[in-house]
């Protein structure tokens, strides 16, 4: 069975420590690789403001996994995901029904090299403003 591209984003509560808020993104990783699932990258994002309470809370931590797998994974991922008190809300979305984790890779890498540039202009553009 062909896998296909997906995304998946979860907020986690904001009183996880780092160890809990880690074990948690292995625990999802590990659905999705045991079932022959692969990911092309994991994004952990610091602790955010929520523009609306979500089970009472105004922070949390948001996920981001990009992935290839088959519908089955994403079946048993929303199941653990409905599961895990840690887990405040989730969403997954099929980016394309077919997966190459190649150009998913490359896309990635370009990206970084996007905002590598543009982090090294602006602070460029700071260094110039203060020398004048």
């Amino acid at each position: 069975m062909k896998l296909r591209h997906y995304e998946t984003m979860f907020l986690l509560h904001p009183e996880l420590n780092s160890e809990d808020r880690d074990e948690a993104v292995e625990k999802f990783s590990n659905i999705i690789t045991e079932d022959g699932g692969q990911i092309v990258n994991i994004d952990k994002w610091p602790l955010k403001k929520l523009a609306y309470k979500v089970q009472k809370q105004t922070h949390g931590y948001y996920v981001v996994i990009d992935f290839g797998a088959k519908g089955a994974t994403i079946h048993e991922l929303t199941r653990n995901f409905r599961l895990d008190e840690r887990v405040m809300k989730f969403i997954t979305t099929k980016l394309d029904d077919e997966f190459d984790p190649e150009e998913a890779a490359k896309k990635y890498e370009q990206k970084e090299q996007k905002e590598d540039v543009q982090t090294t202009e602006t602070s460029s553009d700071s260094s110039e403003e203060k020398e004048e």
